[in-house]
């Protein structure tokens, strides 16, 4: 099984539509959603895909068939050394403990793997270390 993240993007014409059940239903493949809006202006959700390869592929493809906007995401939140000051603001806040105290050095340190994308990393950081790379 491969695991792989996706922001999807869905205009206010197909929001209402089950497009998501029909990825799980008819593509077999396990959808954790990390994060989710919808307003006026349509919809996306973020969300990490679990299934045979074969199947992502397909399921990526009935998605773009679907007029959904699809970015496979590597990264979506980043951080910039330069301005942290390693307050540890994240660590605390992070449910997903993306962030990691190292007490030899002080140091905070991220590991993308982990983070769902909450965004509550940004908020709390004081220097303004913390990116959502999503948007």
């Amino acid at each position: 099984m491969t695991r792989r993240k996706f922001f999807l993007e869905f205009s206010p014409a197909i929001v209402n539509q089950p497009i998501v059940f029909r990825l799980v239903n008819d593509y077999d493949l396990m959808l954790n959603i990390l994060r989710a809006g919808i307003d006026e202006r349509g919809g996306y959700t973020l969300v990490e895909v679990e299934g045979k390869p074969s199947q992502i592929k397909k399921g990526v493809s009935y998605l773009e068939d679907c007029n959904v906007g699809v970015k496979e995401l590597n990264e979506y939140v980043s951080k910039d050394d330069a301005k942290c000051t390693d307050c540890g603001a994240c660590v605390s806040i992070c449910p997903a403990e993306a962030f990691k105290m190292d007490t030899t050095t002080w140091k905070v340190g991220f590991d993308g793997d982990r983070c769902i994308a909450c965004g509550l990393c940004i908020d709390v950081c004081p220097p303004n270390a913390m990116k959502l790379e999503i948007w």
